[in-house]
């Protein structure tokens, strides 16, 4: 297989100043420094409405979001892949591949950063040339993108099985630490094969969909980092409260 570049966006050149930002906000640490998301079921949101004039795609029903999701569904269709949020390396850090490369600010990996399904579906595959043996493909039943597979470079180890149906924001996978396929540093290439393919192993080439999965992505990060700044908002106002009560 080709590459595995991930531009030094996630090295060290940034740890210095991120090594204070605080994780999510409500998201206890684990005994490893990660953070634990709940566990319960499906609730649906309602459908994200277009601008008129402004390209967004049609109406299209989104995925079943899972209850535990951190995020949001972004307008097009998509819920952001990594988390917690604190710890994702900015988008000018952000490369073009086969997919998307992106990851941590501090090159954090395993319980320190999880892999959430973008949408609802199936996993159809683990292990993929190139990108490690639990690289999970995700074959989306609903939203947007009904029946077009989603593959998760560079992951280690997956957290579900295959055969396993998840809802968009469930985590499956954890993002690999150290090199995990043909990669320099840890980092999840995420990308989309093209409308029609049949094969969930067959990765699209270099261009191919990638930028498609941009647009996704930026998608997805903006309803991610709004829904979080909301938080954050309502927490100081909750704090403000509290302190004037007393």
């Amino acid at each position: 297989m080709r590459r595995r570049r991930l531009a030094y966006a996630i090295t060290p050149v940034l740890a210095a100043f991120l090594a204070s930002v605080a994780i999510v906000d409500g998201a206890p640490a684990d005994s490893t420094g990660g953070t634990e998301m709940p566990t319960t079921s499906t609730a649906p949101q309602p459908a994200p409405e277009p601008t008129p004039g402004s390209g967004a795609p049609p109406t299209t029903p989104p995925a079943p979001v899972f209850a535990g999701s951190p995020y949001p569904v972004g307008t097009r269709g998509w819920v952001f892949p990594l988390y917690p949020l604190a710890r994702v390396a900015s988008k000018s850090w952000w490369s073009l591949d086969a997919g998307v490369d992106l990851g941590g600010n501090a090159n954090q990996c395993g319980s320190h950063l999880r892999e959430l399904a973008v949408a609802s579906g199936t996993i159809v595959h683990e292990g993929l040339e190139g990108f490690g043996s639990a690289a999970p493909v995700l074959r989306v039943d609903s939203g947007p993108d009904k029946g077009r597979y989603i593959y998760y470079g560079h992951a280690s180890p997956a957290l579900v099985p295959v055969g396993t149906h998840v809802s968009a924001g469930q985590p499956i996978a954890y993002v690999g630490c150290g090199a995990v396929g043909i990669s320099s540093a840890p980092h999840l290439e995420i990308g989309i094969l093209p409308v029609g393919a049949k094969n969930p192993e067959e990765i699209p080439s270099v261009g191919e969909t990638s930028h498609e999965a941009l647009v996704n992505l930026k998608s997805a990060y903006s309803g991610a980092l709004a829904a979080d700044q909301a938080r954050r908002a309502a927490a100081a106002r909750a704090r403000k409260l509290s302190a004037v009560r007393r």
